[in-house]
């Protein structure tokens, strides 16, 4: 498979960006047939090349408690399940650009419509000129279109206008943004500064529909997608047509949710998210599977408290 110009991806990313998961087994593995299962679960419910892009082996599918080996098995279960019915945008997070690299080379030679990544996060980056070696680095190595990743909470850096500027002027394979910016002033005036180039997607999801919608974005990311697609779509299809109060009812039916993922955050972060993302996915039927070290189960109560919060959400 031919992988994707990046002028193709820009256009791509008008649309859903699927965050997918990455099911484990109780003993820690990699479970290929449960991620074959889940990927065809999304498939199934609407989600398709025409609507929607996919992030394999991104932060919220667990790349960071996994071997370069290990996220490119992921890769290629995604490759082998999907083939070209989705763009499958390579996660190549990394505080090690080189690693970054190989991950996107080798997407890169699978057939991979892009490759996104996250600046360095080991030692935050504090000054601009770190965030830009790095995605320079990244953009000269590879051919892929690539989706810079903009994420407060792990960076502790806003990634400044002023360098998402020399990077749209400079190189022309970075084509998309995923902006989880805190500041929604800053989201819209990203689209204003480089949305001319670059595809600026609203990385706070569901979270932030339709209200991203009118600061200009391209499209939404959507963790959600893993456990109700067809929603996904049926905001999209609402947000592309101009109906934005179509698209804010049907968003506001994913509110229980929600609000029990914000709650968890704050009791134990972006792992405990994760874990209900997880728990949830199973409960309709795809693959959520287990999640790996450092991140752990949920307990009981907590998985009682999903099944009440379920019933709610009109699946």
């Amino acid at each position: 498979m031919e992988a994707m110009k990046p002028e193709q991806l820009r256009e791509a990313l008008h649309g859903i960006c699927i965050i997918s998961i990455t099911p484990f087994k109780a003993n820690g593995e990699f479970d290929y047939d449960g991620y074959a299962r889940n990927l065809n679960y999304l498939l199934a419910h609407g989600l398709n090349k025409t609507n929607s892009t996919i992030v394999v082996g991104g932060s919220t599918g667990e790349c960071g408690a996994m071997s370069v080996a290990e996220r490119k098995a992921v890769f290629d279960c995604a490759f082998d399940v999907l083939g070209d019915r989705l763009p499958i945008i390579a996660g190549c997070n990394s505080t090690n650009v080189w690693e970054s690299i190989e991950l996107a080379q080798y997407a890169e030679s699978k057939g991979a419509a892009g490759a996104m990544a996250l600046s360095p996060y080991y030692y935050p980056a504090k000054d601009e000129e770190c965030i830009y070696q790095f995605y320079k680095t990244l953009a000269t190595h590879t051919g892929l279109g690539i989706l810079l990743y903009n994420n407060f909470e792990v960076m502790q850096i806003d990634c400044p206008i002023s360098v998402l500027r020399r990077l749209k002027d400079e190189f022309p394979n970075i084509v998309g943004m995923k902006e989880c910016t805190p500041a929604f002033f800053k989201m819209t005036r990203v689209v204003q500064e480089i949305g001319d180039k670059v595809s600026v997607v609203n990385g706070h999801g569901e979270f932030l529909e339709p209200y991203a919608a009118l600061a200009g974005t391209a499209g939404f990311i959507s963790s959600m997608s893993n456990f109700a697609p067809d929603k996904a779509v049926a905001i999209w299809e609402a947000r592309s047509s101009g109906d934005y109060k179509k698209a804010k009812e049907i968003r506001d039916t994913l509110v229980p949710y929600m609000d029990l993922a914000v709650r968890y955050s704050g009791m134990g972060g972006e792992y405990k998210v994760i874990s209900l993302l997880k728990y949830i996915t199973d409960l309709v039927g795809s693959c959520g599977g287990y999640p790996r070290t450092p991140c752990v189960p949920l307990n009981e109560s907590e998985k009682a408290e999903v099944r009440e919060v379920l019933k709610k959400l009109d699946l």
